[in-house]
């Protein structure tokens, strides 16, 4: 499993509760955070971050989770399904 990017990123409760989540979701966090790291400040700012990452976790289990494309990365997967590697905007 691998770490928590940048944990102090985080508020604190928001920190414990991420550590405490699968793997699948702390690499969506990783990511996320990795390669857009304003969005991930205004999920946070906004208190949407968690809800984001869960449902996201969600979908992407649920698609890595399909038979017949065990030949592609996990990113091709996701993508295969129209899901979006990023994470929503605040609008």
């Amino acid at each position: 499993m691998q770490p928590l990017y940048k944990p102090s990123q985080y508020p604190s409760e928001l920190q414990a509760k991420l550590k405490k989540m699968s793997p699948l979701a702390i690499e969506i966090a990783n990511r996320w955070a990795l390669g857009w790291p304003k969005d991930v400040k205004a999920l946070i700012e906004a208190g949407q971050y968690l809800q984001a990452l869960t449902n996201q976790e969600q979908q992407e289990r649920e698609v890595l989770s399909k038979p017949g494309l065990s030949h592609l990365a996990r990113h091709e997967i996701v993508q295969e399904y129209g899901l979006s590697l990023e994470p929503p905007t605040i609008t």
